[in-house]
C-alpha cells in the first residue's frame, strides 16, 4: 500500500520496514533503484494530515537555525511525506506495545550537551515569528487546563492514589508553577528518545517528528528526558541546557517532575481511552499503582 501510495506522487522506492510505534503516522522506510533511503509518514488521523503544511514551514524556518538535521520534505501532502533519511540512529524507540524503550546506545554526556543546545536555540526563536507560519500558540492557562481536565477524566476511568491526586492538585492550583504569558517559548513537546538520531558516539545527528511543536510551557521539552532518564537525566539535561543559555525559573525542575509523572500516566489513560487502545489503559494503571 505505501509502494502504490509513494508512486502516485512521483517516487519510485520499495517498502522495507513498516514502523507502527507513532501515535501520529504510519511510517514506512523505503530504498528507491539508487540505493538512497527514504522515510515515508502517512497521517493516521484526519486532523494530524490538516496540520502537515504548518510542520512544513516550521521545518523550513528551523533548518538553518538549528545545529543538527531535521526531515527536509520532498513530499508534502495531507496523505503523505516522505523524505531522504538522515543520518543516525534512534536513540531508544519505543515498542508499540509495553512503551519501553529499546535502547540502541546509552545516553552519554555529549548527549546531552546536544540536546541541550538544541532546545536552548528552540525556546531563543522569537515567537512571533513561528506564530506567522501558523505554529499554535497556546494561552498560558490552556496546558494548566488540560492536565487538570486529565486528572478529573482519570478519576473516573482508573484508580488512582489520593497521595498521587492531592500532590497534584496542590501542584495544578499553586500558580508559581505556571507559565505565564511572557514564559512561553517554542518547543517540539515530544522529544523522547525515539525521535533522536544519534551516531556511533552517541552525538546527537537530528530530531524528527515536529507534529506536536507549539508555542507552550517549556517544560514540555523535558518531561520525555524525565521519564525515559530518570532524575539523574533531567539534571543532565537541564545543567547542559543552562550552559547553552537556557534559563530555568524557581520551582521548574518539581514542575517538570510533576508534568512528566501526570503525562506518562493519566494523560496516558485519557489517551489510551479516547482511542481504544486498551493495552496503552493497562499500561496507565500499573504506573499509577507503581
Amino acid at each position: 500500500m505505501l509502494t502504490e501510495l509513494a508512486q502516485r506522487h512521483g517516487l519510485k522506492v520499495q517498502v522495507v520496514e513498516i514502523d507502527e510505534t507513532g501515535w501520529d503516522f504510519q511510517v514506512g522506510h523505503a530504498v528507491d533503484a539508487d540505493g538512497t533511503r527514504w522515510v515515508l509518514r502517512v497521517p493516521r488521523r484526519r486532523e494530524v494530515g490538516e496540520l502537515v503544511e504548518v510542520e512544513r514551514r516550521l521545518l523550513e524556518h528551523l533548518r538553518p537555525r538549528l545545529p543538527v538535521a531535521v526531515p527536509d520534505w520532498e513530499i508534502c501532502t495531507p496523505e503523505l511525506i516522505a523524505y531522504r533519511r538522515l543520518a543516525g540512529r534512534p536513540l531508544g524507540p519505543e515498542d508499540p506495545k509495553t512503551l519501553e524503550y529499546q535502547w540502541w546506545r546509552e545516553p552519554t554526556e555529549v548527549f546531552f550537551a546536544d540536546l541541550g543546545a538544541v532546545i536552548a536555540e528552540l525556546h531563543r526563536t522569537r515567537v512571533d515569528e513561528v506564530a506567522r507560519l501558523g505554529v499554535a500558540v497556546s494561552g498560558h492557562r490552556d496546558l494548566r487546563e488540560e492536565v487538570r481536565d486529565h486528572l478529573v477524566l482519570a478519576e473516573r476511568m482508573m484508580e488512582v492514589p489520593e497521595k498521587k491526586v492531592a500532590r497534584w492538585r496542590s501542584w495544578i492550583d499553586d500558580d508559581g508553577y505556571w507559565s505565564g504569558p511572557a514564559d512561553l517559548r517554542l518547543v517540539h513537546a515530544d522529544l523522547h528518545p525515539g525521535h533522536a538520531l544519534v551516531d556511533q558516539s552517541c552525538r546527537l545527528a537530528g530530531v524528527l517528528d515536529w507534529t506536536d511543536a507549539a508555542v507552550d510551557d517549556p517544560a514540555l521539552d523535558f518531561v520525555a528526558a524525565h521519564n525515559a532518564f530518570g532524575e539523574r537525566g533531567l539534571s543532565r539535561l537541564l545543567s547542559a541546557y543552562v550552559s547553552a543559555g537556557g534559563t530555568v525559573r524557581s520551582g521548574f525542575v518539581d514542575h517538570v517532575r510533576l508534568l512528566s509523572e501526570l503525562r506518562f500516566s493519566v494523560s496516558l489513560g485519557v489517551h489510551a481511552v479516547e482511542t481504544g487502545q486498551g493495552g496503552f489503559l493497562d499500561i496507565a494503571q500499573r504506573r499509577l499503582l507503581g
